[in-house]
């Protein structure tokens, strides 16, 4: 038993392989489509920054702010990760910290909203790729196909070893990187026009009330650094490999894209970027490489934008997989979710589950209901997002509250228990505010279908609150293995405190 008693409950039996940190930051990277940020969401920032009288050139800052939540943030989420040993990602630090009711909510909400995060990649493919084929004379075929297709090649390589699909991602993340530094090296090498206000960015003007939605969009780009956690059994010495990755993937994602939209900046100077923007920001980034590099990187880019997108969903469907896994592991929802490929050692079932769940809602959607590929992919990436960004402010929560607790049974410092955790937790905790007030903007729906949609979410977490307190009187041997305890190796002590 380890220090804590945080032994994994399936040992010898669990998920295998063989990340080390720079695989695992790669996958971490994968999950925000890097290269497709810098087409089509930084772009968007530029203008967001000059909404209501602001200045696009301070789009900058906001992955400034990030990074300083961010990082403080992941200090305390460190530090307890190496006390805290068990898999199980979010679910298992909140269930430590907040208990075990709140642990099960907060993991079946993780689930979902990653399921519903992910599945913005079949619509988004099914466009850009119908696109193409099109464009290049092909027939056109209905999109609900194309999004079909592409959930079945990526919950056939979910469902296959982490370290093939660590592998994939780790070359297809080489290749956007590279794109993207040279994109910030020719910007800066060669500068911008003259009079144009030159590569300095401002600082942010409060006062204009879109400060809340840029963060909240900029905040997105660095979900998937729970995966660090998250794959614990796959990856090589957790305790090295996991802190070490954290840190880089939070403050190198930061940085990776604080750089693309400072060169934006620097290539149309401050005063043109916003106008430029606004201009055309589908092509913003593939037109300066087009004309620095010729109209074949253009195209280049676009292939690759196609497979960054397929790498995201991969990366999300992975890791939503490992949260129905991990439940199936606690026999909380049917054991055949926690089942382990013979050969792949990967939790097979549960990303076939969530390859299910895409077809069905393409289905509904798609088909029967005959919404377009956009409404598709959009409506549920958002109620998705909602839903991750509301567990990261309650593993902000939860992070504080371990951190005091056990602040003297592990020796943690006030910087550690008490700083570092509450400078994090005020600005996660701004995001997921803005999130949940503005949310009837990003549905482009009407006041009242927002309080449904957060209705209907609160209503699932209740839900599993009573199911939770159902297990714990009906069936506590399942319940004290939520969080993925093992019974059989708790004290005494840890049980009663249960």
């Amino acid at each position: 038993m380890t220090e804590n008693g945080n032994t994994l409950n399936n040992q010898g039996t669990g998920l295998k392989g063989s990340m080390g940190v720079g695989a695992l930051v790669m996958t971490v990277l994968a999950f925000s489509a890097p290269l497709s940020t810098a087409t089509g969401f930084i772009p968007q920032l530029l203008i967001y920054g000059n909404a209501d009288g602001g200045q696009g050139n301070s789009a900058p800052w906001i992955y400034i702010i990030c990074i300083i939540t961010l990082g403080f943030f992941s200090v305390g989420f460190a530090k307890m990760g190496t006390v805290m040993e068990r898999p199980g990602g979010f679910y298992a630090y909140i269930t430590d910290a907040l208990g075990k009711k709140v642990g099960l909510a907060a993991a079946m909400v993780s689930a979902i909203g990653y399921s519903l995060v992910g599945f913005f990649m079949p619509g988004l493919m099914a466009i850009v790729v119908g696109g193409l084929v099109e464009g290049a004379g092909g027939p056109a075929i209905p999109w609900w196909i194309y999004a079909i297709a592409f959930t079945v090649l990526s919950t056939l390589l979910a469902s296959m070893s982490i370290d093939f699909s660590a592998k994939f991602l780790f070359i297809v993340m080489c290749f956007e990187a590279g794109i993207m530094l040279i994109f910030d090296a020719l910007c800066f090498i060669n500068g911008s026009p003259a009079n144009s206000g030159g590569p300095m960015f401002s600082f942010i003007d409060v006062s204009t009330g879109t400060l809340g939605v840029a963060m909240l969009f900029a905040m997105g780009n660095f979900y998937g650094f729970e995966a660090t956690v998250i794959y614990r059994e796959e990856c090589k010495e957790p305790k090295k490999t996991i802190p070490r990755a954290t840190f880089i993937a939070v403050f190198g994602i930061g940085i990776f894209y604080l750089l693309c939209a400072w060169g934006f900046i620097a290539h149309f100077g401050a005063s043109n970027v916003t106008a430029a923007a606004e201009a055309d920001s589908a092509n913003l980034f593939s037109g300066v490489m087009a004309g620095f590099l010729g109209p074949f990187a253009g195209h280049f880019i676009q292939i690759i934008s196609i497979i960054s997108i397929f790498a995201s969903g991969l990366a999300i469907q992975n890791v939503g997989a490992r949260y129905f896994y991990s439940l199936g592991v606690d026999c909380v929802i049917p054991k055949a979710f926690g089942k382990i490929h013979p050969k792949q050692h990967s939790p097979y079932v549960a990303a076939i589950s969530i390859g299910i769940l895409w077809i069905v809602l393409i289905v509904i959607l798609g088909i029967i209901c005959g919404f377009d590929a956009e409404y598709t992919y959009t409506r549920p990436n958002v109620i998705g997002n909602l839903c991750v960004t509301a567990i990261l402010g309650l593993v902000a929560v939860a992070v504080l509250v371990y951190m005091r607790k056990n602040a003297k049974k592990y020796n943690f410092s006030p910087f550690h228990t008490t700083v570092s955790p509450i400078i994090g937790l005020i600005g996660i905790g701004f995001t997921v505010i803005l999130c949940a007030l503005n949310l009837n903007q990003f549905l482009g729906t009407a006041t009242g279908g927002s309080v449904i949609i957060v209705g209907l979410i609160v209503v699932y977490v209740i839900a599993a609150l009573i199911y939770a307190n159902w297990l714990q009187k009906n069936k506590p041997d399942t319940y004290l293995r939520i969080g993925r305890y093992d019974p059989e190796n708790m004290s005494v002590d840890e049980m009663e405190e249960m």
